[in-house]
């Protein structure tokens, strides 16, 4: 989560939507008294020339601030008159390429279990369902979207240097291969079978209507 009071943004982080790459981006523009909190990558951040951790403990702020943090505490930690008044953004992406985007994530130590029915079994296991209600969190209150923009991680490059424009942000995202690697190659629908599938669909419903997804 990256809250920017020199350049009037906040960026809400999703999972699995580039996030950290854009946070690192971000970061190269951040003044002093911006609110960054950590991640992993810390060293490419650093050797990229962006900002590390700043202002997100408490003090100065009255909670401690983190990386997937949802919209409900940010709003409160910011002050919802000065949350509105800045124009916050998160990015969305098509789920079922997110959660098998999550299942090889999960398994990135020893690889993704073999066998047909390993997905569908991590498909119905709680952590999806998990995964689906944080991330929407991030970006929506009471269910509905509470940013100003859902950015679609299919086609960043062009909505996030649009957004850079908009917000006379200096030079160019130019956006960082952070946490690539881990996801073999092929589509992501060879993995599904109709149930898996389906759960998907359900989990997802809000993000899928709004922004047209189809498997």
């Amino acid at each position: 989560m990256i809250l920017s009071h020199e350049h009037g943004f906040v960026f809400m982080k999703t999972r699995k939507t580039a996030g950290t790459s854009v946070e690192i981006a971000l970061s190269r523009v951040c003044g002093p008294d911006d609110v960054i909190t950590p991640v992993l990558e810390e060293s490419l951040r650093a050797e990229l020339g962006g900002r590390g951790p700043q202002n997100h403990t408490a003090p100065p702020l009255e909670r401690k601030a983190f990386n997937h943090m949802p919209v409900s505490m940010v709003r409160r930690m910011v002050g919802r008159a000065r949350f509105e008044s800045y124009l916050s953004f998160a990015i969305e992406r098509n789920p079922w390429d997110a959660v098998v985007s999550l299942f090889h994530w999960a398994h990135r130590e020893g690889g993704a279990p073999a066998g047909p029915g390993a997905f569908a079994a991590y498909v119905a296991s709680p952590a999806v369902a998990e995964f689906a209600e944080k991330n929407q969190r991030i970006y929506r209150l009471q269910g509905r979207v509470a940013v100003d923009r859902v950015l679609r991680y299919e086609s960043l490059a062009d909505e996030l240097g649009a957004l850079w424009t908009e917000l006379g942000l200096p030079g160019s995202p130019d956006l960082p291969h952070a946490k690539a690697g881990v996801r073999p190659a092929g589509s992501y629908r060879e993995l599904y079978d109709d149930a898996s599938r389906q759960r998907v669909a359900a989990l997802f419903a809000a993000p899928i209507a709004e922004l047209g997804y189809e498997f």
